[in-house]
């Protein structure tokens, strides 16, 4: 009896509080929240490896990130064999196959992951000195296998013939073609004739050039402490060969002189996809950076944004708008789109 009389009083409460809520103004935005960001230590080992620690003993997990640091790279005729290689790294060692790899990681519980431009692991902390092992084992000695190539060959052709069908990827693919040029690495892409020319000395080629350790950060987070890190990146990592990368350089794309149009016409389709694109010099974590991303989020960075409140409230055009102001490190973008219905179409475009 007692709790039904608090269970009520509490009702009591919640109605004479919603009872006073002014419905005819917009609540006020709350304060903003403090963003607490782990504080990290660092150091670099004698071969130029450079080890960032952020500790977080909340859960007895730990997480170890090799990420390498340089630049996009210009694959010209062969676009899709980095990709393919950083896949490949992790498909078995001289030592153990893929199957070994993925029992010995599924056995304590662990992933483990190459792609990306580097190597991921994570496990639970008491695990560290094994997942560490096998971490470097994939680093220290890919075999390659001819096998697993042919495995990602046939799944990168598979999809790029359902690409073929997808008005998206058409519609990326033109669009990156002509902001960058094919001189620059944004603005190449996969074909069939690209994943043909790949071989396995190419893959091999770009292991050995740019997975160097002064060419990569390694990132541990978590259930450990400087000194723990400091013994496990000297006990795993020192041993890596010392090397030094050139990073390569690319002439900046330039702006339209002219406003251009492409089409890709698709008869058998019931919509269109419209969408702008423009080149940007934006830098991430800079000043100008912050500035685009918020003028963006009012034009078209969501569902109350005009791009969406104007094409899709207001005329019924298309089921979704947006744009994207988008930083990169060598070259950002300016990107709107919509998909529309086409002309005596009934419906919403998708």
């Amino acid at each position: 009896m007692k709790k039904i009389i608090i269970v009520i009083c509490l009702l009591l409460v919640i109605v004479s509080a919603q009872a006073q809520v002014d419905r005819t103004k917009a609540p006020k935005p709350a304060p903003a929240r403090e963003i607490k960001i782990g504080e990290y230590q660092s150091f670099t080992l004698k071969n130029g490896l450079q080890v960032f620690v952020v500790e977080n003993h909340k859960l007895p997990r730990i997480q170890f990130s090799l990420q390498l640091k340089n630049d996009q790279i210009y694959q010209g005729e062969k676009e899709g064999y980095v990709s393919m290689a950083e896949t490949l790294i992790g498909t078995g060692t001289k030592t153990r196959t893929k199957a070994q790899l993925d029992e010995e990681t599924d056995f304590i519980g662990a992933s483990l992951n190459s792609g990306g431009n580097g190597i991921f692991a994570s496990s639970l902390s008491k695990h560290t000195n094994k997942l560490l092992e096998l971490m470097t084992d994939v680093l220290f000695n890919p075999a390659f296998p001819q096998e697993e190539m042919d495995k990602l060959k046939t799944q990168t052709l598979s999809g790029l013939a359902t690409e073929k069908d997808d008005p998206n990827s058409i519609m990326g693919n033109v669009r990156n073609a002509l902001l960058y040029g094919k001189a620059h690495p944004y603005g190449l892409f996969t074909t069939e004739k690209s994943v043909a020319s790949i071989t396995l000395d190419d893959c091999k080629a770009y292991y050995k050039e740019y997975y160097k350790p002064g060419n990569a950060y390694l990132i541990m987070v978590g259930d450990i402490d400087l000194k723990s890190a400091k013994a496990h990146a000297e006990k795993y990592f020192a041993k890596w060969p010392a090397g030094t990368v050139k990073n390569p350089t690319y002439t900046q794309p330039k702006e339209p002189a002219k406003t251009y149009v492409a089409l890709v016409d698709r008869p058998a389709s019931v919509q269109s996809i419209i969408n702008i694109a423009y080149p940007v010099d934006l830098k991430p974590g800079t000043q100008d950076a912050i500035k685009a991303r918020v003028t963006n989020q009012i034009l078209g960075g969501g569902f109350s944004a005009r791009l969406m409140q104007n094409l899709r409230e207001r005329h019924g055009y298309t089921y979704g708008a947006g744009s994207r102001l988008s930083p990169d490190d060598l070259i950002g973008n300016f990107n709107a789109s919509a998909s529309v219905r086409n002309e005596g179409d009934g419906q919403f475009g998708v």
